[in-house]
């Protein structure tokens, strides 16, 4: 997720707990209603196509078959009623819904685009699904300040404090052992935390961390570097213990000034997706790539897409990254053809 800089302050990134007070039961209303009709985007493109079109899919014989109704980089408005931007999502590791932050909220929304409330954690912004339904939540703090913690969230929606001391904790990744990979992309360290609350430093060096992931076999790790020159993807092998290894650090993608990598995905065959916050834009690369790369651009027009996930459980597409957005007030759908990787919970 994008920290909030002047330019992004006035598109509801970061607000504070005051200013979601008033948001008691729906996300999309002040008194609680559901705004669920509302399927239009703000943003028109020649490859956005309504909401809800699930014809000519095969999910009623095979789960895991890949939606046909749209090509490939086309995108959709699965839900619009937030009250601002979106920035965190991921999919439940137990019920397969999909989770969504929004000012300093975690909300859940089904597959016909309806939401409630799943739990409340101030300046929520990246989180990650785990095996017992709950998730861990980063709290990126009140902007400028050194505030920032880790949450643990259980399947109930109770969320009490993990970790402290990660200043302005951004993005979430379940390691294989567990632990909470955190990254701080106005730092230069990754952090891990683990069920007990302990914080070490993984990542000593790696400019502006934000989007982590793992390769679909555990080998390697991949970080998006946000608030630099170059837009950099930068790979690092995994040692015995499942974490990187910071001094195999390899950048195998340049985006470039102004692109400003936000959050990633992988599909089951290494293809890892960038979101480009500022340009609208979702790009890949193969993961396994031994040079440096421009990668391919999948989607754009997608307004400042924050971060992306693979579509899990019933009625959602497995070959389809669902997206947030940080500066309109919905969620997307963008068709890729692939299943996204398992992810470690």
């Amino acid at each position: 997720m994008l920290v909030c800089l002047g330019i992004l302050t006035t598109i509801g990134c970061g607000a504070s707990a005051s200013d979601t007070s008033s948001e008691t039961s729906g996300p999309g209303s002040e008194s609680g209603a559901h705004e669920t009709d509302e399927t239009g985007s703000s943003e028109t493109s020649s490859s956005e196509t309504s909401s809800s079109e699930t014809e000519g899919t095969d999910t009623d014989t095979d789960p895991n078959a890949c939606w046909t109704d749209l090509e490939f980089g086309q995108h959709e408005v699965l839900y619009d009623g937030f009250s601002g931007g979106s920035e965190g999502i991921a999919f439940g590791a137990s019920d397969g819904l999909l989770y969504a932050s929004s000012h300093g909220r975690v909300w859940r929304v089904s597959a016909d685009g309806s939401a409630s409330e799943f739990t409340s954690i101030p300046h929520a912004v990246g989180f990650a699904a785990i095996a017992s339904g709950g998730f861990v939540v980063a709290s990126i703090g009140e902007f400028g300040s050194p505030d920032g913690a880790v949450y643990a969230v259980d399947p109930s929606g109770d969320a009490s404090i993990l970790a402290a001391g990660i200043d302005n904790a951004n993005f979430v990744v379940i390691a294989p052992d567990g632990s909470a990979l955190v990254s701080d992309d106005l730092d230069t360290r990754i952090f891990r935390v683990t069920s007990t609350g302990e914080v070490t430093v993984v990542i000593q060096d790696v400019p502006s961390p934000n989007g982590m992931g793992y390769s679909p076999d555990g080998a390697s790790f991949y970080v998006a570097s946000t608030f630099t020159q170059q837009g950099q993807l930068t790979r690092f092998d995994v040692g015995p213990d499942g974490l990187p290894i910071e001094a195999s650090a390899i950048e195998i993608m340049h985006l470039g000034m102004g692109s400003t990598p936000d959050g990633i995905a992988i599909d089951v065959d290494n293809m890892v997706y960038v979101a480009a916050n500022l340009r609208g834009e979702i790009w890949r690369i193969d993961g396994s790539v031994s040079e440096l790369s421009t990668g391919e651009l999948v989607a754009d027009e997608l307004g400042f897409v924050a971060s992306l996930a693979f579509g899990r459980g019933p009625g959602f597409d497995p070959c389809s990254l669902y997206a947030t957005q940080l500066s309109d007030p919905l969620l997307q759908r963008v068709y890729v053809g692939v299943r996204g990787s398992e992810l470690y919970y």
